[in-house]
C-alpha cells in the first residue's frame, strides 16, 4: 500500500530541513507579503473591506514567536501552508481566509521572500565593505609619505609608500561596493503578481504591492519573475570579486605578519598563543579572513554549479534547498570583510623596516636608469645595461652601486664614463626621490595619493548616502504599510 503525499521518507529528508529553514529565513516576510497583498487586493475592490479587516486581525493575532519555533510534525507540507492554516483558525471562517491567496502562488511568493531576505543581506554586506573602505582611507591619510618596498613576482621591485599600496586596496573595495550595488539594484525588483508565471485575470496592482514593501517596482516578464535567476547569481558574481579580492588581501597581510618580514603587527587582541610554544603570536585573525572568505568563494561556485543547466521556469533546484546557501555565502562574506576591517583598524607597520627595505636590493635602480637617459640622452636599452652591469659588480663586491662602479660599468658598455656626479648619483638611488618624483596619475608621489585620498574619500560619502537611502527606503515602506493596516482595521 502506498503511503499518501507527503511520504515520511520526504518528510525526513526534504520538508522537514525545509520547514526548519523557512522558519529562520521568511517567517517575517511571510507575513509582510500577505499584508501588503490583502491591503492591494482590498484597494482593487477584490475583497470588501471588511473581509480585509477580518484577515488582518487574524494576521495581527498570529503568535509569530510561536510559529518561529514550531516543530515540523508533517500536517502541512510547508510554512505557507502553515501560515495560511493560522490565518484560517484566526478568521473563525475558512472562506474568508482562503481569499487571501487570490491572485497568486507560491511561484511568486517564494522569489519574492528570497528577494527580501538578500537585499537586506546585500544592504549589510555593502555596509561592512566601506566599513573596511574607510579603514584602507584611514590608513592611507596616515601614509602618504611612509616609504616601503613594492613587490613584483613576489621579489622586491620598487619603492613605494604605504598610502599608495593602500589606496590599491580602497579602489579594489570600491569596485566590489559599486558592483554589489548594481546587483542590489536589479534584485530590488518585486515578482508578486506575477503568480504561478503567467500572471491573473484579476485587475491586480502590481506596482503597489511593489511599492508597500519597499521594491522599486515590479518586475516586468512574469514568466522571468519566476524562471530568471540572475538576481542572485549577479549578486554572487560581485560578491565572488570582492571574496578574492579580500584573500588576496589577507595573504599580503599573512605574509607582512611573519618574522622573516615583520612589518605588521596585530595587537593581542587578535593574536593567538601556543598552547606549547611560549613565544608565538599566531596572526590568526587574518588567518581567519582567508579561511572564511575561501568558504564562503566555495558556496558560491557550489550554488553557481547547481543552477547552471537547470531549466528555465519554476523549479526546485533554485528554491527551497539551495537559498540558504546563499545566505550562508552572504553571511560568511560578511564575516571575512568585517574582521579583516577590525584587524586592520588595530595594525600597526612597522615603519622604519620598511624604510629600510625600500632603500635596499636595489629597487631604486630603474630610477638611475631614467636618470642616465635624461642626463646623457642614451636610448633606454643602454642605461638599462649600464645599471644591470652596475648590479652585478656590487653584488659581487657586496656593498651598494658606487660612483667608482657605476663608471666602470659605463666605460665597460659605451666606452666612456658618464657626466653624472657623485650627487646626482646618490639623488637617482635614494628611494624618497623614487617616490616623489612620481607624479604622474595613479602614482606613489604624496601630492598624487593625496588627491586620489580625496577621491575615494568623494566615493565612499557617495556609498554612504546611496546606503542610507536604501535603508530609508525600506524602513519608510514598512511603516507605510503598518499605516495602511492601521487605517484598514478602523
Amino acid at each position: 500500500m502506498s503511503e499518501k503525499f507527503p511520504a515520511q521518507g520526504y518528510k525526513d529528508n526534504v520538508l522537514s530541513d525545509c520547514f526548519a529553514d523557512a522558519q529562520r529565513y521568511f517567517l517575517d516576510h511571510y507575513v509582510d507579503v500577505d499584508r501588503a497583498h490583502v491591503v492591494m487586493l482590498a484597494e482593487q475592490n477584490i475583497i470588501t473591506g471588511e473581509e480585509l479587516k477580518l484577515i488582518l486581525q487574524a494576521i495581527g493575532g498570529l503568535d509569530v514567536e510561536a510559529m518561529r519555533n514550531a516543530e515540523y510534525d508533517g500536517s502541512v507540507e510547508d510554512l505557507f501552508y502553515y501560515i495560511q492554516r493560522e490565518i484560517a483558525a484566526g478568521c473563525g471562517n475558512s472562506d474568508i481566509a482562503g481569499k487571501v491567496h487570490t491572485a497568486r502562488s507560491r511561484n511568486d511568493i517564494d522569489v519574492t521572500i528570497y528577494r527580501l531576505y538578500l537585499r537586506q543581506q546585500t544592504l549589510d554586506l555593502i555596509e561592512v565593505c566601506s566599513t573596511l573602505h574607510n579603514v584602507f582611507l584611514d590608513l592611507a591619510a596616515a601614509h602618504h609619505e611612509s616609504l616601503m618596498p613594492a613587490y613584483t613576482h613576489t621579489q622586491p621591485a620598487q619603492p613605494t609608500t604605504i598610502a599608495h599600496y593602500l589606496l590599491a586596496m580602497a579602489e579594489n573595495t570600491g569596485r566590489d561596493i559599486a558592483r554589489i550595488r548594481r546587483a542590489y539594484e536589479n534584485m530590488n525588483r518585486c515578482p508578486l503578481g506575477a503568480c504561478a508565471i503567467t500572471t491573473t485575470g484579476f485587475p491586480i496592482d502590481r506596482a503597489r504591492v511593489a511599492d508597500l514593501l519597499g521594491f522599486d517596482g515590479p518586475t516586468r516578464n512574469s514568466y522571468g519573475s519566476i524562471a530568471s535567476v540572475d538576481y542572485f547569481t549577479e549578486l554572487l558574481g560581485s560578491v565572488s570579486g570582492l571574496l578574492i579580492n579580500v584573500g588576496k588581501f589577507a595573504q599580503e597581510f599573512l605574509l607582512m605578519a611573519m618574522v622573516e618580514f615583520d612589518v605588521i603587527r596585530l595587537p593581542d587582541g587578535y593574536v593567538q598563543a601556543s598552547s606549547i610554544m611560549p613565544q608565538k603570536r599566531n596572526p590568526v585573525a587574518i588567518e581567519h579572513v582567508r579561511a572564511i572568505a575561501s568558504k564562503a568563494l566555495g558556496q558560491v561556485l557550489g550554488v553557481l554549479t547547481s543552477v547552471h543547466n537547470t531549466p528555465f521556469g519554476d523549479i526546485n533546484d533554485v528554491e527551497d534547498d539551495l537559498q540558504p546557501l546563499n545566505f550562508s555565502a552572504l553571511r560568511d562574506s560578511n564575516r571575512a570583510v568585517s574582521l579583516l576591517g577590525h584587524a586592520l583598524a588595530a595594525a600597526e607597520f612597522n615603519l622604519d623596516l620598511l624604510r629600510e627595505r625600500a632603500e635596499a636590493n636595489f629597487i631604486t635602480v630603474t630610477e638611475l636608469a631614467d636618470t642616465i637617459v635624461r642626463r646623457e640622452n642614451l636610448p633606454f636599452s643602454k642605461a638599462h645595461a649600464i645599471v644591470a652591469d652596475c648590479v652585478k659588480r656590487a653584488t659581487a663586491a657586496g656593498s651598494g652601486v658606487s660612483f667608482d662602479i657605476l663608471q666602470a660599468a659605463a666605460k665597460e658598455e659605451i666606452g666612456r664614463t658618464l657626466d653624472l656626479t657623485a650627487s646626482e648619483l646618490e639623488e637617482a638611488l635614494s628611494a624618497e626621490n623614487f617616490v616623489r618624483i612620481r607624479t604622474i596619475y595613479g602614482g606613489p608621489a604624496p601630492d598624487e595619493t593625496k588627491e586620489a585620498l580625496a577621491e575615494q574619500r568623494e566615493a565612499q560619502t557617495g556609498n554612504n548616502a546611496w546606503l542610507l537611502e536604501r535603508r530609508g527606503n525600506l524602513k519608510r515602506a514598512k511603516e507605510n504599510l503598518d499605516a495602511q493596516i492601521k487605517l484598514a482595521l478602523l
